[in-house]
């Protein structure tokens, strides 16, 4: 049966007989580089052994026999034309079991350390320098808000009522104790809001989908710590504004301050303020900075005639500028309060809620967004120029870029 069965092929079986005395002759013709891929094959099957040895636990690792300790079936690739076992993934790596100690790759969180004290540099250099170049900015924003003879003019029309009045210098008010406090507060803020990301990720695993709630929760707890460490540099920076016979400089209005009216003061009378500011504005801007750098990465990279390697401080500069707008609406009755709070030196201004109270009657609703127009051009300033040089100065000590 076989014979009559090859008589009847004989042309299909002539064929397969000529390609394999071709492929012979071709295998004898380059026996040289078949060897070198034999050693190739040979060297990554032993580095898997190696990495599987590497994984296995302390306790079975005198147990194991090579058996045991050869790679399963996983993930195949094809390498110089053989199907080999694939080396797993970055975010994967072989774990044995303890029964019958066979190699089995399972996604796994990577234990790295949730702290980072290049989130803390970063945060702190970025905050100190756009806090510091913007001051005259935050004077004009100042005095528009805390002088009525002011608020209604433009904030270009109000700088220059100010050096008229007062002289260039004016618009240097407060700088030092700007620059010192803003360095530790944005160096705890954004220090602590990356270093708390993905604790609360991880403990809202299986329970929330959307990372934005996660994200939000480590907003505040950063906003309220900063604020705790921001109170007496603010005070010290809005009495220096609002009344520039108060003091000579930081550590004069500071030493004032404590003095007068103890050293708790500005914690018993501006850390209600200040959280209905710092909190809703760490939240705007940390956690919309990252949610639009995502998207607009997601949205530029699907184009394919823009360079992919080119779009990162595109996508640094917008997703900054819509933080900023977000950060400001949400924390500008907040700076309201925080100003009317502080901006009487006698300390008798009252509490939190009469604060509130008596900005109302003042202007009813529109009193708490009273130099909204001159906070935009500020706040925009600052947070643009904050978050782009964060993102910056993080890629420089290696980190990743927000977003990606």
């Amino acid at each position: 049966t076989a014979g009559a069965f090859i008589s009847e092929h004989e042309e299909q079986f002539d064929d397969v007989i000529d390609r394999r005395d071709t492929a012979g002759a071709f295998i004898s013709e380059h026996e040289e580089q078949f060897g070198d891929v034999i050693d190739r094959r040979a060297f990554v099957r032993n580095a898997l052994l190696t990495l599987s040895i590497l994984s296995i636990k302390p306790d079975n690792a005198m147990a194991a026999t090579d058996d045991d300790l050869a790679p399963a079936a996983a993930t195949p690739s094809i390498l110089e034309g053989e199907l080999i076992v694939s080396s797993p993934p970055p975010n994967r790596e072989i774990v044995t079991d303890d029964e019958d100690m066979s190699s089995t790759p399972v996604t796994q969180v990577s234990k790295k350390k949730t702290s980072d004290p290049r989130f803390f540099i970063a945060g702190g250099a970025s905050a100190a320098i756009s806090h510091g170049i913007t001051t005259p900015l935050d004077v004009v924003k100042t005095r528009m808000q805390s002088d009525a003879s002011l608020s209604d003019l433009s904030p270009p029309d109000a700088a220059l009522r100010i050096v008229e009045t007062e002289g260039p210098k004016a618009l240097t008010a407060g700088l030092a104790p700007t620059v010192i406090g803003y360095g530790i507060e944005g160096a705890l803020k954004f220090g602590v809001y990356e270093t708390l990301k993905p604790i609360f990720l991880a403990a809202c695993d299986g329970i929330v989908t959307d990372p934005t709630q996660p994200y939000l929760v480590a907003a505040i707890c950063a906003g309220a710590l900063a604020s705790i460490i921001l109170c007496p540099m603010e005070e010290t920076r809005i009495k220096l504004v609002t009344d520039p016979s108060f003091a000579n400089g930081l550590l004069d209005g500071l030493s004032k301050i404590v003095k007068e009216e103890g050293i708790l003061s500005p914690f018993q009378k501006g850390l209600a303020p200040m959280l209905s500011k710092q909190v809703p504005y760490t939240m705007g801007k940390q956690v919309s900075f990252d949610l639009f750098a995502g998207m607009l990465y997601s949205t530029l990279l699907g184009l394919t005639f823009l360079p992919k390697n080119g779009i990162a401080l595109e996508v640094e500069v917008g997703a900054a500028f819509m933080a900023s707008i977000v950060a400001c609406l949400a924390s500008h009755p907040g700076d309201v309060l925080l100003t009317a709070t502080y901006k009487d030196s006698d300390g008798t201004n009252g509490n939190f809620f009469e604060t509130i109270q008596r900005v109302y009657q003042d202007g009813g609703i529109l009193a708490f967004f009273r130099g909204l127009n001159a906070r935009f051009i500020h706040v925009g300033c600052i947070i643009t120029f904050q978050l782009v040089i964060y993102d910056q100065i993080k890629q420089s000590l290696g980190l990743p870029a927000s977003g990606t």
